[in-house]
């Protein structure tokens, strides 16, 4: 298998750096037909091989600081303008974004470099992918001063990715190729830290930051784990080709 490229995809930061609870959402990519907006085309029209993608399912659970028992940070973030229902409603939506665009990044590379062009439609196989994501944060220490609160942790990634690919005609039509990964077995870890000054200071807190490496983590880690079933070779063979 040809060595793949992995983009670092910066995605700009549009709220202060804190997360939430995040409910089920799901995200759609890739339904305008013959156009898949994010993702890196093929530049020559001989592909091995045509894949559609069909909309990706997202569900992601993040931690808050309230998990980690910083009231301070809580009552500095219930004070800012829209409150922590507003602040829960963009974080859910630039988690799930994030975690697409880190998707298109890494699996779009990844199809450049086998040669294979992503459609929405009019291909001999179908891709259907399910990310369900729970992000756990546990306080490692906590200490304060007169001046500042602050609490340090880790944040674990769990949950599962499930895939299948569906072969949608040909002689083969009707056969399909599906797995799943355990996220606690990638054993994804990564640290952050809060400091909430006492005078109402601007807080500091890096747990968004530690939430988007995990979900760059988990686009890569996962599809290191399925992409045999994903070289051009697998899906002509799916493709009775």
């Amino acid at each position: 298998m040809p060595p793949y490229r992995s983009l670092l995809l910066h995605f700009p930061r549009l709220f202060p750096a804190w997360a939430v609870f995040v409910p089920v959402l799901l995200v759609a990519f890739g339904a305008k037909a013959g156009s898949l907006d994010g993702w890196p085309q093929l530049a020559t029209n001989e592909p091995s091989i045509r894949l559609q993608v069909a909309p990706v399912e997202v569900s992601i659970e993040a931690p808050t600081p309230l998990t980690g028992n910083n009231l301070q940070l809580l009552l500095a973030l219930s004070g800012t303008e829209g409150g922590l229902g507003d602040m829960k409603k963009k974080a859910m939506q630039e988690f799930s974004d994030y975690l697409v665009q880190q998707v298109q990044v890494r699996f779009g590379e990844f199809f450049v470099d086998e040669n294979v062009q992503l459609v929405s439609g009019g291909a001999p196989v179908i891709l259907h992918t399910n990310f369900d994501i729970l992000i756990r944060q546990k306080m490692v220490d906590i200490f304060s001063n007169r001046d500042v609160d602050v609490e340090k942790g880790v944040m674990n990634a769990y949950g599962s990715f499930r895939y299948r690919l569906e072969s949608i005609s040909g002689s083969r039509k009707g056969d399909l190729r599906e797995g799943r990964v355990n996220i606690a077995d990638l054993e994804l870890q990564k640290k952050y830290q809060t400091r909430a000054p006492k005078d109402g200071g601007v807080v500091e807190d890096s747990t968004r930051e530690a939430t988007e490496q995990l979900l760059m983590d988990i686009a890569e880690e996962v599809l290191d784990e399925i992409e045999d079933d994903l070289e051009a070779s697998s899906l002509l063979k799916l493709a009775g080709r």
